[in-house]
């Protein structure tokens, strides 16, 4: 076939991938629809103009008030928020349509910007606190190897002990989250300062958002324990209910068991709850990732080697595994 007669490749911004087109068969389940949502958002077919207007809406939204006014006076735009995202979004509309220009210390001054924002000490603090959660819940384990209680009732010192695995581990996502997002604001800060960066993306060796250790143990198991917590409590409630239906002679129990039961439902809409703000969460950051994405030379990550994309992309969605392209078998 010759050049004249081959389909022409569609620009990478607009590419699909084979899981945003198979996720359909899925579809009847909430956490597959959830999930075939934010890989349509991240794998969407936009026209550059759509996708630029659809870009600078979510980075306005994500800078601060100081970032805007500082980043405005290189668009030419004032202190309105509608200007800056006409004005932002005609930057990276010419970025997707014709390219990124090569600025020489652009990758050089984004690494030094990346290491100046590791955020070491919260990183730190956030291990030390994941080995105290550890810790409290190896003391767990062993206390419940030793302890000449009831079977499957936990003594006072082991409820102890589960709520400092539960404080612990709280309090690691809480530092976690807050040195991703000092991360992220040093990161926008720069490019605040460089006049046309917005439009071009960040080059980043390690992607915005992205979720550490902490954050992601909490978000994936703190669902999981709520529903286990909720089909026990109402498991326990339920029986106790019936035995004091059929004993007929003390009804003592009565109050625990109701408690259990409510107690057990509010455990169960709980674990819903937290689900649609994880899954509402991954959405924004899939719209922030393609916002900031950077249109330029490949960059080399010290741990994977060569990128197949640019650093920044929506193949480093934090929450969802490596992208496939449709091409590939």
């Amino acid at each position: 076939m010759s050049d004249a007669h081959r389909p022409a490749t569609p620009p990478r911004h607009s590419m699909r991938t084979a899981a945003a087109s198979s996720a359909s068969y899925l579809s009847w389940l909430p956490l597959a629809r959830q999930t075939a949502r934010i890989r349509a958002i991240a794998s969407s077919a936009l026209v550059p103009h759509e996708r630029a207007m659809a870009d600078a809406t979510v980075l306005t939204a994500w800078l601060t008030t100081a970032q805007r006014l500082e980043y405005a006076p290189t668009l030419r735009a004032g202190s309105d928020a509608e200007e800056f995202v006409a004005r932002l979004a005609d930057e990276r509309r010419v970025v997707l349509e014709e390219g990124a220009d090569t600025v020489a210390d652009e990758v050089e001054s984004a690494a030094e910007a990346e290491r100046a924002a590791r955020q070491l000490p919260l990183r730190l603090l956030e291990t030390l606190l994941l080995l105290g959660a550890l810790t409290f819940f190896v003391l767990t384990i062993m206390s419940m190897e030793v302890t000449n209680g009831l079977p499957g009732v936990p003594t006072s010192r082991e409820l102890w002990l589960m709520g400092g695995i539960v404080m612990t581990a709280v309090l690691a996502a809480v530092v976690g989250r807050v040195a991703t997002r000092r991360r992220d604001r040093a990161l926008l800060s720069w490019a605040v300062k460089r006049p046309g960066q917005l439009g071009r993306g960040v080059p980043v060796t390690r992607a915005l958002q992205g979720e550490s250790l902490g954050p992601a143990l909490v978000a994936t198991l703190a669902p999981v324990l709520l529903v286990g917590i909720g089909i026990v409590g109402m498991f326990f409630g339920a029986a106790v209910l019936l035995l004091e239906l059929l004993s007929r002679d003390d009804a003592s129990m009565t109050t625990p068991a109701l408690v259990s039961l409510v107690g057990a439902a509010l455990a169960l809409l709980l674990s819903v709850v937290l689900g649609r703000l994880r899954g509402r969460r991954l959405e924004l950051v899939a719209r922030r990732a393609r916002a900031i994405e950077w249109f330029g030379p490949v960059l080399e990550t010290p741990a994977a080697g060569p990128t197949s994309e640019p650093s920044g992309g929506v193949q480093d969605i934090p929450g969802l595994g490596p992208r496939s392209d449709a091409s590939s078998p």
